[in-house]
């Protein structure tokens, strides 16, 4: 794909103006790099309200009137999951390149058109499993690829979040379960962290409280990976923590070496604070404004792939691997059906 005369200018396009999509306008505005010419959201109240406090130019509820625009380079799908696949293909038949929020789709099927339809196109596309881009996983990473613990063999992954995101947060939950929506951050980590790939995977799921509010999605999650190696992980993701835990979500990761452990307790990001009303953990490390300028893992995700648009290279986040995560999570979902061990991909 030719990018604007100028190249070193990257035009940027958002597709869903809410909480994700509100991020990815901070990081882009703060890159020099880039121009943040367009939003689409629905309702287009939301597309508005985004514009105008970033100045972002075109304003739409139709996101094809923004993949039509010629100047617009790089699209950043930050839509609900479910919704990943359709606007995928089609910024991908426009020439489009592509940033989208994990995960890739909710099948795949879908997932495996899309790779395809990139691997045919000049055009980029990377799954922002901004995990990656916080420093404690990305050193964890480079310990493991040093050979600090030895092979890896065991892993251990939790997720958990507040019951507000399922409630409240989430207009869409029912559409999707926490493995989903938590997990799959987890299993990318995970995988990435192993070196392997998943081939089985046996899950059980508990569920209620939800259901007795209208929600029909699980309360928790509990799945046993083995990967094609013989490592073994397992993979937790809940979402009926009460509103009172001091964070909105309890993260813990944990790999088990033939020759040390790792282990990632992600609780305070290094901040406490307490009032006379609340004692909480704020979270910094997947966004924050540093001094008037956005940071944190989602905005070193965007500037990575605008870096490998730029130059010409593949993303660190590889389509094979985000594939390997949308395996990993219907296989999981079919074993819940089950009942049983089912195979992955």
């Amino acid at each position: 794909m030719i990018l604007n005369q100028d190249q070193r200018i990257v035009a940027v396009g958002i597709i869903g103006a809410g909480i994700m999509g509100r991020s990815h306008a901070a990081s882009a505005v703060g890159d020099p790099r880039v121009r943040l010419r367009a939003v689409a959201g629905v309702p287009v109240g939301t597309a508005t309200e985004l514009a105008e406090t970033y100045g972002i130019e075109r304003v739409t509820d139709d996101y094809t009137e923004l993949l039509a625009d010629p100047v617009i380079d790089l699209v950043i799908v930050a839509t609900p999951d479910h919704l990943h696949a359709e606007i995928c293909l089609a910024a991908l038949r426009a020439g489009k390149h592509v940033l989208v929020e994990k995960p890739l789709t909710t099948s795949l099927a879908e997932a495996d058109k899309i790779i395809a339809l990139e691997r045919e196109s000049s055009s980029t596309l990377m799954v922002s499993f901004n995990h990656r881009w916080i420093p404690a996983y990305a050193q964890a990473h480079a310990e493991i690829v040093a050979g600090r613990i030895g092979r890896p063999r065991l892993a251990y992954a939790r997720k958990n979040d507040r019951i507000h995101v399922p409630t409240t947060m989430l207009s869409w939950s029912e559409r999707t379960t926490c493995a989903w929506f938590l997990s799959s951050h987890d299993m990318d980590l995970v995988g990435w962290f192993l070196g392997e790939r998943p081939v089985r995977v046996y899950a059980n799921a508990v569920s209620g409280v939800l259901r007795e509010r209208g929600i029909d999605t699980p309360d928790a999650i509990q799945a046993q990976v083995t990967y094609a190696g013989g490592a073994v992980a397992t993979f937790e993701s809940c979402w009926i923590y009460p509103d009172t835990f001091p964070t909105m979500t309890d993260s813990f990761i944990e790999v088990i070496g033939e020759r040390g452990v790792i282990q990632l307790p992600r609780v305070d990001d290094q901040l406490q604070l307490a009032t006379t009303e609340t004692y909480e953990y704020p979270r910094m490390s997947i966004g924050v404004d540093l001094h008037g300028r956005r940071g944190g893992a989602v905005t070193a995700a965007q500037q990575h792939l605008v870096d490998c648009i730029l130059a010409g290279r593949a993303p660190l986040v590889d389509p094979q691997s985000s594939r390997d995560v949308i395996a990993l999570l219907e296989a999981l979902h079919r074993s819940l059906e089950t009942g049983q061990p089912e195979s992955v991909g």
